[in-house]
């Protein structure tokens, strides 16, 4: 009987105790007062500011608590164990995010940091910068399309680098990826489910790389894709009026602004934040890091639309394309090989802005005060030399607008840097001419990482002034719109990813590709033309 009256005792307290669990969980959750998991972290140091973003696996179409959460930030600066909170900041239910800020940061020195939301914790390093006078090195990522998720060889490998920054040139996602048809907020009231449906593919990238940016900072930019659309004329911060061609964004500039803070809200402040256009706000800043100066771009924001100088497409007469290229019927893509593309260039159009070209002759003019070496980052690179066809021009490249190109170019100078970029689905290596060949900047546009490497470098005619034995894609050659380019290398049909070593005592800086196969893991091949190394 005793024992029966035991067993009885202890069921009676065990439902009671699952009752109070029950109404405790059902209370949190409906006043929306529970922890959220944190999901990864990302982080740059600029000059003594240490800017951290920490994503969060909150819903932006839940409503937001009456109290929100918050994020703790701890950091272990004796390095000893002796944890202490340096600052609390609120949950953006937007954006899924947490944005620290902090001032007079110790920047050469290495420190553990964890944030925490009351249940769930992360843990990373603030690594410390690099000495000016030693090697910088980093890697160049760009273009990751869902094929291969969640490509663990190949972050191995980056990883393996042990880099001392990484750089992300755009499209860290695509649209539709994730069997996750894109929802473009075109309402205010719609920017919510807008964000829900972006943060779910963000998320993807960043469970793939969230080892990789956890203890080392990130320069991270936006291309096209990750703001929900194929090619991109910003045409100023526009919204799109009526087609694709005329330039402008496709959803709500609150959405747009959303998206891109979750990419780039960890960055130095902007030069001239806006709000642009129809309210959509910049990014564009300079960036200084071991001894290496970084002029980060956006060259799509302010780009001229192709329907400033085209109202039809330009097709061959009496010509029936083959049927894989058929679908290049937009008015962006020239696809008569005997059009003069020189006709198409106007010097009222834009490729930065005057602002940002005002910003980058700034920079440039620092750059070769200070005695030190840089990069430019942008989305896609200045030249033309990716396409399907040799006889295509397509004026999403920044080859077009030819004098916008130049004015922008003339900008950079002389200032000893290279430009880095992705976009293309193509590696290419090669050096800017503007009145000369070789009078400007060399070139190198990033492989997809994880993108169809469809896209080739094939020019009808040889190289001029080639190397010996040199392939006959290399050399000099005048681009589809005229550009001076020369060319030293293009991986065709392969993915990859970038190193750059920056060696600021030797004032060199080489240029690495690290090629992938088709299941996108790592393969041991050279590509001609890298590794290359710009001495100043």
């Amino acid at each position: 009987m005793m024992s029966l009256l035991i067993n009885f005792g202890h069921k009676v307290r065990r439902s009671i105790l699952n009752k109070l669990t029950l109404f405790v969980l059902l209370f949190y959750s409906n006043t929306g007062a529970y922890a959220a998991k944190i999901l990864w972290t990302q982080y740059c140091q600029h000059q003594g500011t240490m800017k951290l973003l920490v994503h969060v696996d909150t819903d932006p179409t839940s409503p937001v608590p009456a109290k929100p959460e918050s994020v703790k930030l701890w950091t272990d600066a004796s390095l000893n164990g002796n944890w202490k909170i340096v600052d609390e900041q609120p949950i953006d239910y937007l954006t899924a995010t947490v944005l620290f800020e902090l001032d007079e940061w110790p920047r050469y020195k290495s420190i553990p940091f964890k944030v925490d939301s009351g249940e769930f914790e992360w843990d990373g390093l603030f690594r410390g910068e690099p000495m000016e006078g030693s090697i910088l090195k980093a890697v160049g990522l760009s273009c990751h399309k869902d094929i291969g998720w969640p490509w663990k060889e190949a972050i191995s490998e980056v990883i393996s680098h042990d880099p001392d920054l990484v750089i992300f040139t755009g499209d860290q996602i695509y649209e539709n990826d994730y069997d996750s048809p894109k929802f473009l907020a075109k309402t205010k009231k719609e920017v919510p489910k807008g964000m829900k449906n972006y943060l779910y593919k963000y998320r993807k990238f960043g469970e793939a790389f969230h080892e990789l940016m956890r203890d080392r900072p990130t320069i991270m930019i936006t291309d096209d894709h990750d703001v929900f659309l194929s090619d991109l004329w910003g045409n100023g911060a526009a919204l799109i009026e009526s087609k694709r061609t005329s330039g402008g964004y496709p959803a709500h500039p609150d959405w747009v602004n959303a998206a891109e803070f979750t990419q780039t809200g960890h960055l130095p402040d902007p030069v001239n934040p806006g709000p642009h256009g129809a309210g959509i706000k910049s990014y564009y800043t300079s960036l200084e890091y071991g001894g290496v100066q970084f002029a980060i771009l956006e060259d799509r924001k302010w780009k001229s639309p192709p329907s400033k100088v085209l109202k039809r497409q330009i097709i061959p007469r009496g010509v029936e394309l083959p049927k894989k290229l058929r679908n290049h019927t937009g008015i962006e893509v020239v696809l008569d090989p005997d059009f003069d593309c020189t006709k198409l260039d106007d010097p009222q159009l834009h490729l930065l802005g005057k602002d940002q070209e005002e910003f980058l002759a700034d920079w440039s003019s620092g750059l070769k005060e200070s005695g030190q070496i840089g990069a430019v980052i942008s989305a896609s690179p200045w030249i033309h030399v990716a396409m399907y066809s040799a006889t295509f021009a397509d004026l999403d490249s920044n080859a077009w607008p030819q004098s916008a190109r130049n004015r922008a170019l003339r900008a950079i100078g002389d200032a000893p840097v290279v430009m880095l970029h992705g976009d293309v689905h193509l590696g290419t290596l090669g050096r800017h001419g503007v009145d000369e060949f070789n009078d400007g900047p060399v070139t190198y546009s990033f492989p997809a990482f994880s993108s169809p490497a469809s896209r080739v470098w094939k020019p009808i005619e040889k190289g001029q002034n080639r190397k010996p034995g040199a392939p006959d894609n290399t050399g000099q050659f005048h681009d589809r719109f005229g550009n001076k380019v020369t060319m030293y290398g293009a991986g065709n049909g392969l993915n990859g990813y970038g190193l750059i070593l920056f060696d600021t005592e030797k004032r060199e800086i080489e240029l690495q590709f690290h090629p992938m196969n088709e299941e996108r893991k790592p393969i041991k091949s050279e590509v001609f033309g890298w590794p290359y190394t710009v001495r100043f």
